[in-house]
């Protein structure tokens, strides 16, 4: 009986030092395999993070030579109708405002074409630079929010180039006194409606000195900056209140515009680049600023009847037109029917266009929306 019982003991005894020996928290050699697990986890974190270092270090700009660059582009909401009634309101954005110096590391070449003598060379970004010294137009908000990002301290450089024209369209008016410098009509467009593109026509006049100032905004930007590569973020466009009776053929003709831009700017660009590279012109990305609920009210009908369709079909946009964004402008007031007098009451720079305040919010949200949704994202 001693013997039975003993033997059962030893028994028990090697079976307690197998299960030990095979638990799942510990290895062959009676280590804790938790151990193990958390080595790997610490090793393969790390390699993870060394790949997107890798990956960082290959996709980085070099800001010594390259600059990014941002167009504006459209009517007189992005020429810069907008007077400056509070100089002391605007230099207390930034200190490079108070001092009078500009951004120094957001840079500004362009046409407002209130005459065509409005042509600027490249400048540090700053107020003023409207249809004339006395204005200013969403560079100003777009540069202050750009400016967090593009400074002294990171060392990245920005390039705003705007071309635009008050009283103009997208739609092939050619009325006299339309514009004297054409319309935006695009080739592909002006094809489909049968419509006259020789170089002196109205009929894409405007498109194609767009085209023209942006060969003469890179081609000088090396002896400004000492930049000789290009890099295109995004392009904000800010038009349509000459066209929002007809929002349904507007609709059709934008995204002619967007395709034949993109498509000529990489030309220009690969030209440039001695064919290396389109710098990514051809899925430039497109802010579409929408008009105001409010703009050019001549009755009590006007926002409802007018804008507000014209609006909502600007909001459609990206739905047919990739990689396009929507600033949404409508709600920043310009006027609004007085039903008591039957006039506008103003709260505008005029019936038109946006006040300071409002125009440099705007701009603000036009260069967040850059950065956010784009350069951040990339």
């Amino acid at each position: 009986m001693k013997k039975t019982v003993a033997l059962l003991m030893a028994l028990l005894l090697m079976l307690s030092v197998i299960v030990s020996c095979t638990s799942p928290d510990k290895g062959a050699d009676g280590a804790d395999k938790n151990d193990d697990k958390d080595k790997n986890n610490e090793n393969s974190d790390n390699s993870d993070n060394t790949d997107d270092e890798k990956m960082e270090d290959e996709n980085k700009i070099d800001y010594k030579t390259t600059m990014d660059i941002y167009f504006v582009v459209g009517q007189s909401n992005a020429a810069g109708n907008t007077a400056i009634r509070d100089i002391p309101g605007i230099k207390s954005l930034d200190s490079a405002l108070s001092t009078g110096t500009g951004f120094s590391n957001v840079h500004f070449s362009g046409n407002s074409w209130a005459t065509p003598n409005t042509r600027m060379s490249w400048r540090k970004t700053t107020y003023g630079l409207g249809i004339n010294s006395n204005c200013i137009g969403p560079e100003l908000g777009i540069a202050h929010s750009l400016s967090k990002y593009y400074n002294a301290d990171t060392g990245r450089h920005a390039g705003i180039i705007k071309f635009a024209q008050g009283n103009t369209h997208l739609l092939n008016q050619t009325y006299a006194g339309a514009n004297d410098y054409g319309n935006w009509v695009s080739p592909s467009y002006a094809a489909a409606i049968g419509a006259n593109y020789s170089d002196t026509a109205i009929t894409g006049g405007l498109y194609r000195k767009f085209l023209d100032q942006i060969k003469e905004s890179i081609n000088t930007l090396e002896a400004y900056s000492g930049h000789t590569k290009i890099n295109l973020v995004g392009l904000y466009w800010m038009q349509g209140e000459n066209d929002r009776v007809n929002p349904i053929e507007y609709q059709r003709a934008i995204q002619y515009f967007v395709s034949d831009l993109r498509k000529d700017i990489s030309d220009i660009m690969l030209e440039f680049t001695n064919g290396e590279s389109d710098c990514g012109a051809a899925d430039l990305p497109m802010l579409i600023g929408t008009i105001s609920r409010t703009c050019g009210i001549t009755n009590a009908d006007t926002e409802l009847m007018v804008n507000t369709p014209f609006v909502l079909m600007q909001k459609k946009l990206p739905e047919t037109i990739e990689n396009c964004y929507i600033v949404d402008n409508s709600n920043y007031k310009i006027g609004s029917w007085n039903p008591n007098t039957n006039k506008v009451n103003v709260v505008g720079n005029d019936v038109w266009h946006w006040n300071q305040r409002d125009m440099v919010a705007i701009g603000q949200n036009v260069g967040n929306m850059f950065l956010d949704e784009i350069v951040k994202k990339k």
